[in-house]
């Protein structure tokens, strides 16, 4: 073993023997108070960005020993495993998804290492295979990204095609890099990823939508215990379909939105006092639709029981056939043709918004002076807010309330768009309860006011928009403009 190797391990377990080392009895983290409890959990943050990007060199390392030209003589091999992903599960116990990602994010780092070196097995030069996650592979390495992260910018991005080259997808990763620093977490930084990538390879919508549709399949197996588990693989109008029905079946039960029309209220009342948990009832329901389906005439189609998809898409996309729609709940767009097929039996609402996102096709009548909003004016708003507002949430607009910005008996606000905001009934009830306030600017940004009691200096807090509707929007405008 070379002294380099020696003193690495020599510090790899020394910070092991630090680390087991750190409490972990949560009897005694009880008397710590909240700062010193967020302290610790951001350091703990930052060492383990630390102690993944060691493992992803490691990860590499072994992956570079393994590597096909090897074959047989390769590390993973000569140890009894097929593939290095093999080896690293085996020793680490992580599952399957975890070492993937620790292997793509070491072999960009080992790849990186060797660029230009000539190789002495294969004599060819050395050239990391996606280049253009050069600034992810750097984050990485430093500690200052996650290996999960890395693993969602790259799988998100994609490769080059024809239609989108090395360059565009590295700009796009330089901006994802400065997401995931700045805290973004992995989830939603694959969608923003997603949607960068979206943005400039629109043929790619179809082709992602198409391979979606071909995946889609059911399977089930028998429990050991008796009963059985399927699971169900869904392309984009299933899962809509299915969202709805199950939003619909559990809405009351699962504490969702509890401002109903008065014609329905007892309808809800009963769902909620189920003494069924609504996982239980859902899947009672399903079932019994399913048996309703099986003896139903096929000659008869059935009406006012049908789902409702919410599909939001600019004018000027379907006008002109470029770009693509959004399904509510959905991170993934979805074509034109698929827009206007789904169109076909379904009731269209025109929206208009300015580029401060206010709805500039507002007709001042009695409705303001209503107390609950509209049927128009929730589909309204879920076209422009895309779910729940507050920061922390990704509740969709279907799990959502109209919340008055100028509250209704306090400030004699209306009920328009302009003073709506749509919030989950956890955080609707909480922002009236607990004295949070709600501030917007001229310009379309909203911002969440804590109380005094959580933050003495009231300092706001930034409540982006859950929907890229309105961009996608102005961005349909501009390639019709040309």
């Amino acid at each position: 073993m070379s002294s380099i190797g020696s003193a690495i391990l020599e510090q790899l377990s020394a910070a092991r023997d630090g680390l087991r080392a750190l409490p972990t009895d949560v009897s005694a983290l009880h008397e710590w108070d909240d700062a010193t409890l967020l302290a610790a959990i951001d350091l703990h943050t930052e060492a383990a960005r630390s102690l993944g990007a060691v493992g992803a060199a490691l990860a590499g390392e072994v992956a570079f020993r393994s590597r096909p030209a090897l074959g047989s003589g390769g590390l993973a091999r000569r140890t009894g495993h097929r593939t290095p992903e093999n080896l690293i599960k085996s020793v680490t116990g992580a599952t399957k998804e975890q070492v993937l990602t620790v292997v793509e994010a070491g072999t960009l780092l080992a790849e990186l290492a060797d660029e230009g070196k000539v190789d002495q097995l294969t004599g060819e030069v050395c050239a990391p295979s996606k280049p253009w996650l050069r600034d992810v592979a750097v984050a990485v390495a430093s500690g200052a990204i996650s290996t999960s992260a890395s693993g969602a910018i790259g799988r998100a991005l994609g490769v080059p095609n024809s239609a989108v080259t090395a360059e565009q997808l590295r700009v796009a990763a330089v901006t994802l890099v400065a997401h995931a620093v700045a805290g973004v977490d992995s989830d939603k930084l694959w969608r923003i990823a997603r949607d960068l990538r979206n943005e400039v390879d629109l043929a790619g919508v179809k082709l992602r939508e198409r391979e979606l549709f071909d995946a889609r399949g059911l399977t089930h197996f028998p429990l050991a215990a008796g009963g059985g588990r399927a699971i169900w693989d869904m392309d984009t109008d299933t899962y809509a379909t299915f969202v709805d029905f199950y939003d619909r079946s559990t809405s009351p039960k699962r504490g969702g939105v509890r401002f109903v029309d008065p014609a329905r209220a007892e309808k809800a009342r009963k769902i909620e006092d189920d003494p069924r948990s609504f996982k239980q009832k859902v899947s009672d329901d399903l079932i019994h639709f399913l048996k309703l389906g099986a003896d139903a005439d096929p000659n008869v189609m059935l009406g006012s029981g049908a789902p409702t998809i919410r599909i939001t898409v600019a004018e000027k996309a379907l006008e002109t056939g470029v770009g693509f729609g959004r399904v509510d709940g959905q991170a993934a767009p979805v074509s034109i043709d698929t827009v206007k097929r789904m169109m076909e039996n379904g009731r269209i609402l025109r929206v208009g918004f300015d580029p401060g996102g206010r709805y500039i096709e507002q007709v001042e009548d009695p409705l303001a002076e209503n107390r609950l909003y509209n049927r128009k004016q929730r589909e309204i708003l879920a076209a422009k807010f895309g779910g729940c507002m507050d920061p922390t949430c990704d509740r969709p607009p279907s799990w959502t309330e109209a919340h008055h910005i100028r509250w209704v008996v306090r400030d004699r606000g209306k009920t328009t768009i302009e003073n709506a905001i749509l919030l989950c009934k956890y955080h609707h009830l909480q922002y009236h309860n607990e004295g949070y306030e709600i501030t917007r600017d001229v310009v379309g940004n909203y911002w969440k006011v804590p109380p005094a009691s959580v933050d003495p200096a009231r300092n706001p807090i930034a409540m982006p928009l859950k929907t890229r509707n309105l961009k996608d929007m102005w961005d349909a405008d501009q390639r019709a403009a040309g």
